[in-house]
């Protein structure tokens, strides 16, 4: 059960949980920040999506060769939340090709439908 949120917190009414700090929303996230959030009103986003996997998961990956499809709309939607000089980061991870010992390119070809249909600029890439 979640606790009434404190005077002068964050949390709005239909949040799932929140603290002083802010909220977290239960929902479709492509409905839920088309509607929480003008377009050019946000400095940065952050996002670890689902990766594109040969296996399927319980979460309910997309396959590689349907993910940049399906992350389509994120670009998108995402690009016209950024202010101008906003960022996007994303930490996406690589698979394999079934029965091949090499990687699979889907999340290249990611990079490369949001630089080229969706308008972003890839500035970095970071390896751990």
């Amino acid at each position: 059960m979640t606790k009434p949120p404190r005077k002068g917190s964050r949390m709005r009414k239909d949040a799932y949980f929140g603290t002083a700090l802010g909220s977290m929303v239960h929902g479709d996230s492509l409905q839920v920040l088309e509607e929480r959030f003008k377009p050019g009103s946000i400095d940065l986003i952050m996002t670890s999506p689902p990766f594109g996997l040969v296996r399927k998961k319980d979460y309910g990956n997309v396959d590689a060769d349907k993910y940049v499809e399906w992350f389509r709309p994120f670009g998108e939607l995402f690009k016209r939340l950024l202010k101008p000089e906003g960022s996007l980061v994303i930490d996406i991870g690589g698979s394999w090709i079934p029965g091949l010992p090499t990687r699979s390119l889907y999340h290249y070809e990611l990079l490369i439908m949001l630089a080229k249909v969706c308008g972003f600029h890839l500035a970095e890439e970071f390896f751990w």
